[in-house]
């Protein structure tokens, strides 16, 4: 069987593109950045709950790794040019899910995109991840769709009320994010700071659990 990585959120889109791939034959690796504001851990519950959700359609074991995103996140805050900080962010993801790849015997990366959802999701901004993905393919089920469909196939699909359920945010979005990011200013802001350790130390942390 086929496996992806899918960067999972608590979110309504992530969750429903991994299930969209499963139905597809492939076997999902997760892999959520949880943040440590969530003093109740009420982010990291709602993803484990999504697993088990999962694991029943799959009938596989699944594996996924929890990482504490908060020192890269603070450090980009500190560092880097504040409006870029969620494309910093995703292309930081976006390499931390190529390692875990590599390890785990997979190209694929599945996420939860949807054109224009999020600053981090614009069609300049979605292109700034593409000098990362040499060798890899990176697969956004959802590009297309608007948040009704998404919201109406969680409901026929029994994810929406794990999904609704409240949980913590990330509290690092700039005020002002940037939608048209310029690849000069990414790498400008990326060359600040040592991001193959950032990999090392991410990785470092990670937390692996399988059900």
């Amino acid at each position: 069987m086929k496996k992806f990585i899918s960067l999972l959120s608590g979110g309504l889109d992530s969750p429903i593109a991994s299930l969209l791939m499963i139905e597809k034959g492939f076997r999902p690796i997760f892999i959520s950045f949880l943040t440590s504001d969530d003093i109740d851990q009420s982010m990291r519950q709602k993803v484990l709950k999504l697993i088990e959700f999962l694991k029943k359609i799959t009938k596989e074991k699944i594996k996924i790794y929890l990482i504490n995103h908060d020192p890269n996140l603070n450090l980009f805050k500190q560092v880097c040019e504040r409006k870029l900080t969620c494309i910093l962010c995703k292309r930081l993801m976006i390499r931390i899910a190529k390692q875990i790849a590599r390890e785990e015997g997979t190209n694929i990366i599945v996420t939860g995109d949807i054109l224009g959802e999020q600053a981090s999701q614009t069609l300049d901004n979605l292109h700034i991840y593409n000098d990362l993905l040499e060798n890899f393919i990176i697969l956004r089920p959802l590009i297309a769709w608007n948040k009704q469909d998404v919201i109406d196939l969680n409901r026929k699909k029994g994810l929406y009320e794990i999904l609704s359920q409240t949980s913590a945010s990330c509290q690092f979005n700039p005020p002002y994010p940037e939608t048209h990011a310029k690849s000069i200013e990414v790498l400008k802001s990326e060359s600040k700071v040592d991001i193959n350790l950032l990999v090392i130390q991410s990785l470092e942390r990670a937390e692996s659990l399988i059900f």
